[in-house]
């Protein structure tokens, strides 16, 4: 058909969806005449009556018949099949002009209606539709994603802008990673603020949407703006106990809510690419990227991969995990292995990957997050429970520490879906059949220092035992709490040094509501002495603010030592220093990046120790 003004055409609509008759009503205000639609369902048709009325509905092979431009609009997945059928068909004719609306493709998708002398394009708008008026004006200044054969482009062009769009050209080959970026950043974001709105609703707000609106387009303004430069809150921060804190809630609720369980996964995946952009821009440090990753290790089936020279130090693993979630599965028994001999026959029965935590028992809450945290890391846990006389350079100390194996075996059995399937809980003479071994795990210099200053020898016999604890257990994955961050560099160090395939997670450090970190010791202070002992925590608090508020390394000290300067006199301190985290030496008073602030003190005769990691800013 022909249409009755100079230089205008006949539009026939293959496909009055959303996209398709938005765009026929905008062609057809630009002067064209849409001569025919097709379309099948219902609301295709209520689409054409709205918004193309007194439009024909034909069959596709009318409509591609009677156009001098047909404008398919199709879903991605059936236009091969379309423009092919067609072609058999002999449907496409020689000057006619075919577009395609499909951002996954550019023209060679139509390439059998261009080899009968049909001009192929592909224009795709990028915005999304509502199949209403409302989308209309929406068009005006909408970016076009405009791909076609150099001779015929103008053309493309020239029926962007007449429908009121913005041309942009797009080479063929970009059409697929142009299309995934379009629709990673829009099809997703729907998805990550539907999961938004479902938990407020679940925390009792009664409208989500609302509440929402104005973060969420504060954040899409400024990353449209400035980018990556936007990014704002926890994982930018470095703050790994926040990251904690959420995946508990997150996975608390999933467990209660089947509804909820695609949540805490995509805060996981979400969490770590952050993490990954945070670091490459500077927001963080390596160490608090590592601990991040620690912290986001995935529960769906792979874990988080090392960054930098954590990365190349053997701090990650290439071994994978059963797909299934622990709360997916029946709530393991837990069994107790006394001897090597029924450890090994217990872990041959154990397929898929196994997670081991390490503890002299007297478990707390602080152990309880340890095993938690192995249950989303691999399909089988394993707890050892064992008093170590290698790390204890004092006789009285070693025989004064709580052993309490009976209550500790009750108290995982109690954690239901997180309960570790076996608790392996030698004796002495079990571990060392032949008394001190002849062989042992050198700490090096950084095993002398701090913890190892005040109790030489601890770190040589803690290495030695996890070494032979790896050996027996063999797991994928090893958890460590971020609270001992000496013994967690040093394991780190050993792991890597001596290519252990294991992975150590570090898991952030639990602490009472007033602040006190829990430690098995606490259990031996009076209640003058766990007031007094609060001067710890408080320390590497007054830290925390100097270095959040931009102050240099010698600032955070300063600050830390004038809340131990006026602390209870049962506080006696051994050290307080700001350290690299990994190699655990002093940093320099201008340092910048990821520190942790140690602090050290007998308090009433008991040692406690507590740290906390820290970013350092130019």
């Amino acid at each position: 058909m022909n249409s009755s003004r100079p230089g205008r055409l006949g539009v026939g609509v293959v496909g009055a969806g959303r996209v398709g008759a938005v765009l026929g009503n905008a062609l057809r205000a630009s002067g064209h005449a849409v001569v025919g639609a097709s379309g099948v369902s219902a609301a295709s048709r209520d689409r054409i009556e709205m918004l193309l009325p007194g439009v024909p509905v034909l069959e596709v092979q009318q409509v591609v018949e009677r156009s001098e431009l047909v404008l398919l609009a199709v879903p991605d997945d059936a236009l091969t099949e379309l423009v092919s059928g067609l072609a058999a068909l002999g449907a496409w004719q020689p000057g006619q002009l075919v577009v395609h609306t499909s951002g996954r493709y550019g023209t060679a998708v139509l390439g059998p209606a261009a080899a009968v002398g049909a001009i192929p394009l592909a224009i795709h708008p990028a915005m999304t539709f509502t199949g209403t008026s409302l989308d209309l004006t929406r068009l005006v200044g909408c970016p076009f994603a405009v791909t076609a054969p150099g001779p015929v482009l103008p053309i493309g062009e020239a029926l962007v802008v007449e429908i009121g769009g913005e041309p942009v050209v797009l080479r063929e080959s970009a059409r697929p990673t142009y299309h995934a970026a379009l629709a990673h950043a829009s099809n997703h974001l729907v998805t990550l603020v539907g999961q938004a709105e479902r938990l407020l609703a679940g925390a009792g707000v009664e409208d989500p949407g609302y509440l929402l609106a104005p973060l969420v387009g504060a954040s899409l303004d400024g990353v449209v703006r400035s980018g990556e430069a936007a990014l704002t809150g926890p994982v930018s921060r470095g703050d790994v106990g926040t990251v904690a804190a959420h995946l508990e809630v997150l996975g608390r609720l999933a467990a209660e809510d089947p509804g909820l369980v695609d949540v805490p996964r995509t805060y996981r995946a979400l969490a770590r690419a952050t993490t990954q952009r945070a670091l490459v821009a500077g927001r963080i440090g390596e160490g608090a990227a590592q601990q991040l990753l620690d912290v986001l290790a995935d529960d769906g089936g792979r874990p988080a991969d090392a960054v930098g020279p954590l990365a190349a130090s053997g701090a990650s693993s290439t071994a994978t995990r059963a797909p299934a979630s622990p709360r997916d599965l029946p709530a393991p028994v837990t069994s107790v292995a006394r001897t090597t001999a029924e450890l090994r026959a217990a872990r041959a029965d154990m397929p898929g990957d196994v997670a081991v935590v390490m503890t002299m028992g007297a478990l707390h809450d602080g152990h309880v997050a340890l095993v938690r945290a192995a249950r989303r890391e691999a399909r089988h846990v394993v707890v050892t429970v064992f008093v170590n006389p290698l790390q204890f350079g004092d006789a009285a100390d070693l025989a004064s520490y709580p052993r309490t194996l009976d209550d500790d075996v009750a108290a995982l059995r109690a954690l239901g879906p997180d309960a570790p399937d076996l608790v392996f809980a030698p004796s002495a003479d079990e571990m060392y059949p032949g008394g001190t071994p002849r062989v042992t795990v050198s700490a090096g210099p950084v095993g002398a220092a701090y913890e190892g200053a005040s109790r030489p020898g601890h770190f040589d016999g803690m290495l030695t035992v996890v070494l032979k604890l790896l050996h027996l257990v063999q797991p994928a994955v090893a958890m460590f709490g971020q609270k001992d961050a000496q013994q967690l560099a040093l394991v780190r160090a050993m792991v890597g040094d001596l290519d252990v395939p294991t992975r150590v997670v570090a898991v952030p450090t639990v602490r009472e509501a007033d602040g006190l970190a829990l430690s098995s010791r606490n259990a031996r202070l009076d209640a003058g002495a766990r007031d007094a002992a609060l001067a710890l925590s408080a320390a590497l608090r007054a830290g925390r603010v100097r270095a959040e508020a931009g102050d240099d390394a010698g600032a955070v000290l300063a600050a830390a030592q004038d809340v131990l300067d006026g602390a209870d006199p049962r506080v006696a301190v051994d050290y307080l220093a700001l350290v690299d985290p990994a190699r655990m030496v002093p940093v320099d008073v201008d340092a910048t990046g990821q520190v942790v602030l140690l602090v050290a003190a007998v308090v009433d005769g008991v040692r406690l120790i507590d740290n906390t990691p820290l970013e350092l800013h130019p």
